[in-house]
């Protein structure tokens, strides 16, 4: 971290001589930035007078690439490039008033992430919890012209400033899920292009049951913080009714989470582990979700933590 720090405020001097003519007037600074599950983030911002929002260009992947022989001119050239398109968006679209709940409340959506490894982000802002995650609130922003998308997290700051409180704008976020962030279910072979990727959420009337396959993917359709398709309204009936004999849930990353009938041939236990041994080797820790397995049960309409997936004495720590 310390070595990145350095390399930050050294590409912070420097930047300003590999960008475009007409960006001249960029302040750039080293910053750093808390994520999710507390990762901090080293990055350098750019900012130009009368610009709302900020491009920050993360120095992880540039530092590697200069550790592993790249030349320092590229890597500079490549982080001026990133900082140009950045800047291109030169405020948040005029239809968007961050200060008037009026022109956001359509663009609120739910996340889930871990209690535990973000207890201090909770604590500042609106949020619920369910077993050892948290459900957070966050505006996603269509960038006009560039064909993205930016988010803002919703802060105990920005609801004082709508005056409005945390149970309205989570009804509110739950109408929108329901609206923008179509949930999706599909077999893994899907996902991974060995079969046609099928919505089985997408039946009208009563979803197809017993599908064919071991494993399948929750997410939505942008697919972000895909996760929280499983507290959209209505979902986990929908998938109960896919999978009448009972399924387990398993928290692939924030982006989605696997569904897997009980019918598996793997005990709660090894699932767990597989959960964990994925948590360490496969996902970066800033998109890591629970190292638990949870289930589904449809008579109390909730979701629950399996007590035998969780490693004994150990918690997620992150």
């Amino acid at each position: 971290m310390l070595e990145e720090k350095i390399f930050a405020e050294g590409v912070a001097r420097e930047i300003k001589s590999y960008l475009a003519p007409g960006f001249s007037d960029v302040e750039c600074k080293a910053v750093e930035q808390k994520k999710n599950n507390s990762v901090i983030l080293v990055g350098v911002s750019f900012h130009r007078p009368g610009q709302q929002a900020d491009p920050i260009v993360y120095m992880e992947p540039f530092y590697d690439a200069i550790q592993q022989g790249k030349p320092r001119k590229q890597v500079m050239e490549g982080i001026a490039r990133l900082a140009e398109e950045g800047m291109e968006v030169r405020e948040i679209p005029e239809a968007y008033s961050i200060q008037e709940y009026g022109k956001v409340k359509d663009c609120l959506t739910v996340r889930l992430v871990n209690t535990k490894a973000n207890r201090q982000r909770l604590a500042h802002m609106p949020h619920r919890g369910m077993e050892d995650l948290s459900l957070t609130l966050a505006l996603s922003l269509s960038l006009d012209g560039m064909g993205g998308k930016g988010s803002i997290e919703v802060t105990d700051e920005i609801m004082g400033l709508w005056g409005t409180d945390g149970e309205t704008l989570f009804r509110q976020a739950y109408k929108n899920m329901e609206r923008e962030q179509s949930p999706v279910l599909v077999e893994m072979t899907a996902v991974l292009g060995a079969a046609e990727s099928v919505n089985l959420l997408a039946e009208t009337g009563n979803p197809m049951q017993n599908p064919e396959g071991m494993l399948f993917v929750l997410t939505n359709n942008e697919p972000s913080y895909g996760a929280s398709a499983i507290v959209c309204p209505g979902v986990m009936e929908k998938v109960a009714r896919i999978f009448p004999e009972g399924f387990f849930i398993l928290p692939s990353s924030v982006h989605e989470v696997l569904i897997v009938p009980k019918d598996t041939y793997l005990s709660v236990k090894e699932l767990g582990n597989l959960v964990r041994e994925v948590n360490q080797s496969e996902v970066s820790r800033e998109e890591v979700l629970s190292d638990r397995v949870y289930e589904y049960d449809s008579e109390k309409g909730r979701i629950r933590q399996i007590p035998d997936s969780i490693e004994k004495g150990r918690g997620m720590e992150r």
